[in-house]
């Protein structure tokens, strides 16, 4: 089996209701619950049905009113197909930051090629290690069965058979005891070969190829090909998409953002995990809140610097939603993330230059997430950083805007020395009350606007040996003496 290319099948029989009890309370998980669908005949029966449920009494094929009879506080919900094809996409993006060829079976199932994996994960052991330990992530019944071809997988897991041997003797075996009402062949092919006393795979296993083909035609032939490993029909590989969008069902009216969070979190950990596949970042969400009238809350959630964990993005998130109320009740939840950037890689180094480097971007990253927390709880523009314009006149040379820590203000001339603490208006002074360090510089501009100006600065000391910034208001570039004299700011 070793040289054979082994695949897994994963059944999630009860897909769409685990999916509606994971966003349940606990004390509502133990409530019974189905899920029931029409048989065409405007007969309602159970599809799906959980432990409390079952424990009752209910099975799947009972009718509805048969089902809450036995249990009078039966919740009973519609079963949609298509919703729970758009659960199993979710868990295929979920299981793909493992496993890179998956194949959807909708509604139910998922085709796994694994052989390639057990180099990457320590052997065939360690593949099954990875898978278990994804999936406790999610909470769902399933059925795994491997194959030595993907119609013996699929078979084996959707008759409930787990069964992960690599030997191929032993999934015959297990083949072998499947019936044939399970063995996936059309409700007319299995009535014939029950009607000649074939009951299980077995002995349809044993018949001649031949007379098979020939009694039932080249659909038999193909089937017993891909029986028997002889046959291996091309999947279609699954492929995440592009840009993230997921909704999910919320049963019941919800009232505010914060009864919201728990299944937030459901999808914010598939967020996380399409963005690992693509080692990928987001620094915007957009929550939609559906409500029963087709409208619609949408609320921007925005980060200061790139995230990709659940944890980190959930926290921002419900400081910025403790600001928000819900003015309708919602029905759905739907959250959209579409502006992605490369991730860095962040490594240390032996070498000090680099190490200094290392250790100024841990400060920057640090910086970046507290700003985004003081936004996510003040809002955007409450926190606001000061930028420098391309201005000459100290008094003009910059303006406050709402902060973003990764834009870096760029100088507007010179790396000249200015003070840090510049007055709000210039104060009159008596020159002589100072000793000249450094100067003069001359400075004019605001011709264009009328508001022009030309002052000679200098860098002094006053007779308490502080150190400010004055300059001499000038009224033309010939005449700079008997000019008034003014403080501008201060050093130190």
């Amino acid at each position: 089996m070793s040289q054979t290319k082994l695949w897994w099948y994963l059944h999630v029989p009860q897909l769409l209701l685990d999916e509606q009890l994971s966003l349940q309370s606990k004390a509502q998980q133990q409530q019974p619950q189905v899920l029931c669908t029409s048989d065409g005949q405007h007969r309602r029966q159970v599809v799906q049905a959980n432990r409390a449920a079952v424990a009752g009494g209910v099975r799947l094929g009972m009718a509805e009113v048969t089902a809450s009879t036995l249990l009078p506080d039966l919740q009973q919900r519609d079963y949609n197909e298509a919703r729970e094809t758009q659960v199993l996409r979710r868990l295929a993006q979920w299981l793909h930051q493992d496993i890179a060829q998956i194949a959807l079976y909708p509604p139910q199932g998922l085709l796994l090629a694994v052989h390639d994996l057990q180099r990457m994960y320590g052997g065939y052991a360690g593949v099954q290690r990875q898978l278990q330990r994804r999936l406790r992530g999610i909470s769902v019944q399933y059925v795994v069965a491997a194959g030595y071809s993907p119609l013996v997988a699929r078979i084996l897991a959707q008759s409930g058979k787990n069964v992960l041997s690599t030997e191929k003797a032993a999934l015959q075996q297990a083949l072998g005891q499947v019936p044939i009402t399970q063995s996936l062949l059309p409700p007319h092919q299995q009535q014939q070969l029950q009607d000649v006393g074939i009951e299980q795979l077995g002995p349809l296993l044993a018949l001649p190829v031949a007379e098979l083909g020939a009694r039932f035609g080249r659909s038999m032939l193909s089937y017993m090909a891909q029986l028997k490993g002889e046959l291996l029909p091309p999947q279609q590989w699954y492929r995440p998409p592009l840009r993230f969008r997921e909704r999910l069902d919320l049963l019941t009216e919800v009232a505010s953002w914060q009864q919201l969070l728990f299944p937030l979190r459901r999808l914010l950990q598939q967020l996380e995990a399409f963005l690992q596949v693509r080692q990928l970042s987001v620094t915007e969400l957009a929550l939609i809140a559906h409500h029963r009238d087709k409208r619609q809350t949408f609320v921007r959630v925005a980060f200061a610097l790139p995230l990709w964990r659940q944890r980190d993005m959930l926290q921002l998130v419900q400081l910025q939603l403790e600001r928000q109320q819900l003015k309708t009740p919602a029905l759905e939840l739907s959250l959209r993330a579409e502006d992605f950037s490369a991730r860095e890689a962040q490594h240390g180094s032996w070498l000090p230059a680099q190490q200094d480097a290392h250790a100024q971007r841990n400060e920057q990253r640090q910086l970046q997430a507290l700003v985004g927390k003081l936004q996510a709880r003040l809002g955007e523009q409450a926190v606001q950083q000061a930028q420098l314009a391309q201005d000459w006149r100290p008094e003009r040379a910059q303006y406050w805007q709402a902060s973003a820590v990764d834009e870096q203000p760029t100088a507007t001339g010179a790396n000249l020395p200015r003070p840090l603490w510049l007055l709000p208006e210039a104060e009159p002074i008596n020159v002589s009350d100072w000793q000249l360090q450094w100067g003069p510089e001359r400075l004019q501009s605001g011709w264009w606007d009328g508001q022009s100006m030309v002052r000679d600065y200098f860098i002094a000391l006053d007779r308490w040996q502080r150190q400010g910034w004055i300059y001499r208001a000038c009224v033309n570039e010939q005449s700079a003496s008997n000019e008034q004299w003014y403080l501008h700011g201060w050093y130190s």
